[in-house]
């Protein structure tokens, strides 16, 4: 038998660029069960055109009484996928015809297996670079949660998952970036697998947002204090971040108890001046928590070990 396979859509005022998504899902080498769409309230005919593709795709197509937002309304449609592999998508991308045909081939006994993107501009045109150049990261095959905590090399859109996992990982976290999290959980399970392929043209959007706000000049003390809230924030972020991680349900003891020691250190971040004890704790683990990243384990374990009080004497270490 064919194996039962979702594509789950997360649509909202996709018109311009839905056309050659769905028509790269029509290109597929191999057939899937049912695409789902989740559209978040579209006003710009993005329904109109998933329409004109009913007869051409297996389309379920949801519409959202009220605008739920990104993560939420990926959420709802996962939440409708009856395929045994299951791929979230996103509605500008563009997807290589063997994208299905590869990541299906490779998931082996894995829960998760992802690939590579090639990044191109509003147009589709190359830019020449792939997601893991962009992010300066290592793309990995993993087995522990631990690795996903500080970086993430698993994008929504390049990976395909067991419907084994749709048990495990709702209701999204808040602070933890959903693919983070869906990756971590599955690697603590069966294991993630990398494909070491560009099956995804990511498409890179512009925007002039930034460069119509205006610089205003600050104080070098308003800096500073600038810096310090950054920081705190941060650490309340981290602090929340291992919550989320402590409610994954494939949890092994050992991840488990390193987290909830990793949390203890974090705790008492607001009253020291450098954790020597964090800091031994990070570059032993260092192959847990680092191996993603390409950045010196060494420096970054010494830098997320500095307290607040160390910090605030030397607020641009």
């Amino acid at each position: 038998m064919s194996p039962r396979i979702s594509i789950v859509l997360a649509t909202y005022n996709g018109a311009r660029y839905l056309s050659e998504q769905l028509n790269s899902l029509l290109q597929q080498t191999v057939v899937p069960h049912e695409i789902i769409i989740g559209d978040d309230n579209s006003q710009d005919g993005t329904l109109e055109i998933a329409q004109k593709y009913a007869t051409k795709l297996p389309l379920k197509i949801y519409k959202n009484e009220v605008n739920l937002g990104f993560t939420k309304n990926f959420e709802s449609a996962l939440q409708k996928a009856t395929g045994d592999f299951i791929l979230p998508c996103d509605q500008d991308d563009i997807w290589e015809s063997t994208k299905l045909e590869t990541l299906l081939a490779a998931i082996g006994e894995n829960s998760l297996v992802y690939a590579n993107s090639l990044l191109v501009d509003e147009n589709g045109n190359s830019l020449e670079k792939t997601l893991a150049q962009k992010l300066k990261n290592n793309f990995i095959s993993s087995h522990s949660a631990l690795n996903f905590l500080y970086d993430n090399s698993v994008s929504a859109h390049a990976m395909m998952f067991k419907k084994e996992l749709l048990n495990l990982v709702f209701p999204f976290p808040a602070q933890t970036y959903f693919d983070a999290y869906i990756a971590a959980t599955a690697a603590s399970l069966h294991g993630v697998a990398y494909v070491d392929e560009t099956l995804v043209h990511y498409r890179q959007h512009t925007t002039n947002t930034l460069g119509n706000k205006k610089k205003t000049k600050r104080s070098l003390l308003e800096k500073i204090n600038d810096k310090h809230a950054k920081k705190l924030q941060e650490n309340k972020r981290m602090l929340q971040t291992i919550e989320e991680f402590l409610t994954i349900k494939t949890l092994k003891a050992e991840e488990k108890e390193k987290l909830q020691r990793l949390y203890s250190f974090y705790l008492g971040f607001e009253k020291r001046w450098f954790s020597f004890g964090m800091f031994l704790f990070l570059y032993t683990n260092k192959e847990s928590f680092f191996t993603i990243t390409n950045r010196n384990p060494l420096l970054l374990s010494i830098k997320k070990s500095i307290g607040y009080k160390l910090y605030k004497a030397a607020p641009f270490l």
